[in-house]
C-alpha cells in the first residue's frame, strides 16, 4: 500500500510539472518584426541577409529574405532593435531604434537596398508611434518613460492604469498590495472580475477574488505595461475582459543602477479646511519608500558579456 501511495504521489507531481509550463506559455509577451527587402526600382530582393540586433544587450539574430523578399523575426522580446540588411553588390542598410512592445507584431515596411559596396551603409531611424496593421486587436501601452515620470502616490502599477483611456478612476493606494493584493479597475465598462493581470505572461489574479492582482511587483522592476482592450488574438482566451501584460526589466550590456528615497509627511501637506475651522491638528501621514536598482551583464568564460544578464 505504501509503495502504491508513493507511485500515486510521483505521478501527480510529474503531471503538475508537465502541465505548468504549458499553461504559463499560453500567454506570451514576445512580439515579432516583419518586412520586405527591395532594390532602387522597388523590385523584391530574395536572399538578402537580415540581422536583428538588440540595442540594449547586443544580442544578434539573423535570417534571409525569401523568394518574395519578405522576412520575419518571431519570438522577439520587448525592447529596442536595429534591423540590418546586407547583400553583395549593394550598400548595407540599417534601420535603428525599432521599438517592439509586448505581444505586438511590428511591420518595418520595405527596406531599400542601393547599389554600392558592403563597406557603405545607409542608416535610417524609426520614429513616431506604432500603427498596428497586421492584426485587428486594440491595445494601449504604458512605456518605461511614463512609469518613471508619472507621479503615483503609492507607486502601484494598478493605480497607474488610470492614465489609459477607458479605465475607470479609483483612488490611488498608499502602498502596493493592500491587505492581500490590489483591486483592479473597471476597464471599458466591463467587470473588474473579468480582468486578467499577467507578469511576463504568467497570470497573477487571485484565484478566489479574480478582481484582485495578488502578484504585486516593484515599480522599478517594470519595463512596460501593455493592455489588450478588445479583438484579442487566440492566446488571450481566459476571459472576455481586458488583458494587462506587465513586462519586467532585464539587464543590459552596461552596468547601470539607481537609488531613490520617496518621502511623504504631514509637514509637507496643508491641513483640511474643517480641521482648521475646529482647531484640529493635521493627522499623522508618514510614508518612506527607499530602494535602488542594479543590473548588467554576467561575464561568462567563453561567451563574454553578451549572453547572460541580471537585474535586481
Amino acid at each position: 500500500m505504501a509503495v502504491l501511495k508513493r507511485r500515486v504521489v510521483v505521478a501527480v507531481l510529474v503531471a503538475l510539472v508537465t502541465c505548468v509550463p504549458a499553461y504559463a506559455a499560453a500567454q506570451l509577451v514576445s512580439g515579432s518584426i516583419t518586412g520586405t527587402v527591395v532594390d532602387q526600382t522597388r523590385q523584391l530582393v530574395p536572399g538578402a541577409t537580415v540581422t536583428l540586433v538588440n540595442e540594449q544587450t547586443v544580442d544578434v539574430r539573423a535570417t534571409s529574405s525569401n523568394e518574395t523578399g519578405a522576412f520575419v523575426f518571431s519570438a522577439v522580446q520587448p525592447g529596442t532593435y536595429t534591423v540590418r540588411v546586407e547583400l553583395t553588390g549593394f550598400a548595407s542598410f540599417e534601420l535603428q531604434h525599432v521599438v517592439v512592445p509586448a505581444s505586438e507584431q511590428v511591420p518595418v515596411g520595405a527596406l531599400q537596398l542601393n547599389v554600392g559596396t558592403l563597406t557603405e551603409t545607409v542608416t535610417a531611424t524609426s520614429t513616431g508611434s506604432l500603427v498596428q496593421t497586421l492584426s485587428s486587436d486594440r491595445s494601449a501601452l504604458i512605456t518605461s518613460t511614463q512609469i518613471e515620470q508619472v507621479a503615483d502616490r503609492g507607486r502601484d502599477v494598478v493605480s497607474l492604469l488610470r492614465v489609459l483611456p477607458g479605465v475607470a478612476y479609483q483612488t490611488p493606494t498608499d502602498a502596493p498590495g493592500g491587505n492581500f493584493g490590489s483591486t483592479t479597475p473597471n476597464i471599458n465598462g466591463t467587470r473588474a472580475t473579468w480582468n486578467t493581470m499577467t507578469v511576463d505572461g504568467v497570470v497573477g489574479n487571485d484565484l478566489g477574488s479574480p478582481q484582485i492582482f495578488s502578484s504585486s511587483i516593484n515599480f522599478d522592476a517594470i519595463g512596460e505595461v501593455q493592455v489588450e482592450l478588445n479583438n484579442y488574438r487566440a492566446e488571450y482566451g481566459r476571459n472576455g475582459g481586458p488583458v494587462i501584460n506587465i513586462v519586467t526589466k532585464s539587464g543590459t550590456k552596461d552596468y547601470k543602477g539607481s537609488a531613490y528615497w520617496y518621502k511623504r509627511n504631514e509637514a509637507l501637506n496643508a491641513n483640511d479646511f474643517f480641521n482648521n475651522k475646529n482647531g484640529i491638528a493635521k493627522p499623522i501621514y508618514r510614508f518612506d519608500t527607499v530602494g535602488g536598482t542594479f543590473g548588467g551583464p554576467v561575464p561568462l568564460p567563453k561567451s563574454g558579456r553578451s549572453k547572460l544578464f541580471f537585474f535586481y
